[in-house]
């Protein structure tokens, strides 16, 4: 399963350093450089088959929760190679406080391991409507509204509690520079990310569940609430 660099912009508000004018503009001239890094990191990484092979397991799953289950595994897979070259660290917890996008089954999955309750997102929007041309633009707005600079309600001491369940928006995302300078934000604009390219397991993780809901993470488990 082949990677490439996903040139991105960071919704939201996470803690930063220094001034946001001073971090904006640092951030701003390093970006050629990190896409250029990311770019020959890319190029050097062989893929893990175990990934595709794992993609193969979720066509064949009996139920959407049990696909999205192997798609994880699959998700995990095609990241590992990633894990040793990206900007990535563990206690790093920039994107913990971004939206982070999942689906009914993902919250299903989240809850078996948490034990919390999951709640109906007020403001979901069905996956079907993001492939549906007419209704994509309105479904991305929607999605946009979620709360941003809010840590996810499962993170604990710049840790996720979930670990093992942990969606796989987040599983996928690897920030390919050599530190976390772009990750930062403050109530500047956001700066662009060179992340790996995970949209082909993004898409097939949609087209697998076309009835769920999409919501915030906080909007299935609301910040406070077990």
């Amino acid at each position: 399963m082949a990677t490439g660099t996903d040139i991105a912009a960071v919704p939201g508000s996470a803690p930063g350093d220094g001034t946001d004018a001073s971090l904006t503009s640092r951030q701003r001239a390093r970006l050629p450089l990190a896409t250029q890094r990311a770019d020959r990191k890319l190029d050097a990484i062989a893929s893990n088959s175990a990934a595709q092979l794992l993609v193969q397991a979720s066509q064949r799953a009996a139920t959407v929760v049990q696909c999205i289950a192997w798609l994880h595994k699959a998700a995990t897979a095609w990241g590992e190679p990633l894990e040793a070259v990206s900007a990535c660290r563990k206690g790093c917890a920039h994107c913990c406080h971004i939206p982070v996008t999942i689906t009914g089954s993902e919250a299903k999955l989240i809850a078996r391991a948490s034990g919390r309750g999951v709640r109906t997102p007020p403001r979901g929007v069905r996956v079907q409507d993001l492939v549906d041309a007419e209704s994509t633009s309105a479904a991305t707005r929607q999605l946009q509204q979620w709360p941003a600079g809010v840590a996810c309600p499962f993170l604990s001491d710049a840790m996720c509690s979930v670990y093992a369940a942990r969606p796989l928006a987040c599983r996928v995302l690897f920030n390919m520079d050599d530190d976390d300078l772009l990750c930062q934000h403050g109530d500047g604009e956001p700066a662009q990310v060179p992340y790996a390219d995970a949209r082909m397991l993004r898409a097939l993780a949609l087209a697998a569940q076309p009835a769920e809901v999409l919501a915030d993470i906080r909007a299935f488990f609301p910040p406070g609430e077990r």
